[in-house]
């Protein structure tokens, strides 16, 4: 007879550690549980279209040129190729999670009423749908991921915004790109646009061409985001670049912006000043008081990313450095596929934390083999919950999913004597609350 399961994280309110509430793509509009959908058949697509199919198709998505759209539907039928896409998907977690937190949102209904349904809400109050899913997933707070948050509409009290400091490390630009797929295009040109939007903030109408009036301009703006509500960094660099940062000299990093304002560029130049600018903003961070998540492993459903770059071990050289030894660091996403690393990694440096978003929407059993590795292992202030969405369907079920798997682990290891019920208990809390509460310095 199997054992039933303890529900230790019932009546705990959730932090979700990483998120991207109330982030809409630039050029993108509100749309339903369907555009969710075609983003994870983008992948399937791309490999059944020529390359330079597949970019114009992406361009014209973005430039909703509905002129090109039609002319390659009538040659290629993408429509047709997606919908294969989206009918393999159906299978995985990702379709299995987008469905119940559909239902758990709009109610029992078919697939084309659940569109519907999704897409007149989030037309009609996106904020106030996603104030439901906290509410249904009992969620007190969010860290999001995100440019800027109109506090307006979203609650400074349930939305935390996260700033990316990856669009102050490519000033001007990146080596060319010659891979497959539009992903880390797609990256670069939202490191791009927001760069500009906060020169902007700062009254600059271009980058400056001196390398110390850009560095004031940097430390400038974190330091007014981190006034404006911002609680915490994160580097997103891993889809355009190694995660191996090096520290530079700033006499080798003044060099290499003088190189890249002129017409005979060195691609190394774009590694070095980004290297540079990664320890500055960290030192900025660890004296203000800004933790930093930092994305390792996977990247989405199409190529993009190359793995190996966002191997967390990778970041040795940033994780040893005695200036950083205070700064609070967190590996988000588990590192998938190197999630014994990412608890290696925390193990052996006492500011470096763990978390597990954006895995309990796309896996399942691997997650629950995560937890069991990562408490068995790790202190009890070391891991925290997120989500990695930015989708009020996917963070109900991405919640309840995390709840689940977390109450078998420590039902287990009760029935195993490896925790005592109150120690179960207390790391319920710490998982889900306490330990994201205590990093980044947050009232109860």
């Amino acid at each position: 007879m199997a054992k039933k399961t303890i529900p230790f994280t019932a009546g705990i309110p959730a932090i979700d550690h990483h998120s991207h509430a109330g982030y809409v793509r630039p050029g993108e509009q509100l749309e339903g549980i369907d555009a969710l959908e075609r983003e994870y058949a983008m992948g399937y697509l791309e490999s059944h279209l020529p390359s330079a199919v597949y970019l114009s198709y992406v361009d014209a998505v973005v430039a909703h040129d509905e002129t090109t759209l039609a002319k390659l539907e009538k040659q290629y039928r993408i429509s047709h190729i997606l919908k294969d896409g989206i009918r393999f998907q159906k299978t995985t977690i990702h379709g299995s999670s987008l469905a119940s937190g559909s239902r758990a949102l709009y109610g029992d209904l078919s697939e084309a009423e659940l569109v519907s349904a999704s897409t007149q809400q989030r037309i009609a109050d996106f904020p106030g749908l996603y104030d439901r899913a906290l509410a249904l997933s009992d969620t007190s707070c969010v860290l999001t991921d995100i440019p800027r948050i109109d506090a307006a509409q979203w609650s400074s009290q349930r939305y935390k915004p996260i700033a990316r400091i990856d669009p102050y490390l490519y000033p001007l630009g990146h080596p060319d790109f010659i891979r497959r797929g539009s992903d880390t295009p797609r990256f670069r040109r939202i490191f791009s646009t927001v760069l500009h939007e906060l020169l902007e903030d700062e009254g600059l109408a271009e980058i400056p061409t001196d390398f110390n009036d850009y560095l004031a301009f940097v430390r400038t703006s974190i330091t007014n985001r981190h006034n404006n509500g911002f609680v915490g960094l994160k580097i997103a660099s891993a889809y355009v670049r190694t995660l191996e940062f090096v520290r530079r000299d700033y006499r080798d990093a003044e060099a290499a912006y003088a190189t890249l304002h002129g017409d005979d560029v060195d691609p190394t130049a774009y590694r070095i000043l980004a290297d540079y600018l990664v320890f500055a903003i960290a030192e900025q961070a660890a004296a203000e008081g800004l933790p930093i998540q930092i994305h390792t492993g996977m990247g989405h459903s199409e190529p993009g990313l190359t793995l190996r770059n966002a191997d967390p071990r990778n970041l040795d050289g940033l994780l040893s450095d005695r200036a950083l030894n205070q700064l609070p660091i967190i590996l988000i996403h588990g590192g998938y596929p190197y999630t014994s690393y990412v608890a290696a990694l925390s193990q052996a440096h006492g500011n470096v934390y763990t978390d597990f978003s954006w895995m309990p929407y796309l896996q399942h059993h691997t997650v629950e083999r995560l937890l069991q590795e990562w408490l068995e292992v790790l202190p009890a202030n070391k891991v925290l919950f997120g989500t990695d969405t930015g989708q009020p369907e996917f963070h109900v079920a991405a919640t309840e999913r995390s709840r689940l798997l977390l109450d078998r682990v420590l039902t287990s290891g009760v029935t195993d004597r490896l925790w005592t019920v109150s120690q179960a208990e207390w790391l319920a809390h710490r998982v889900f609350h306490e330990n994201l509460a205590a990093i980044y310095r947050l009232d109860s």
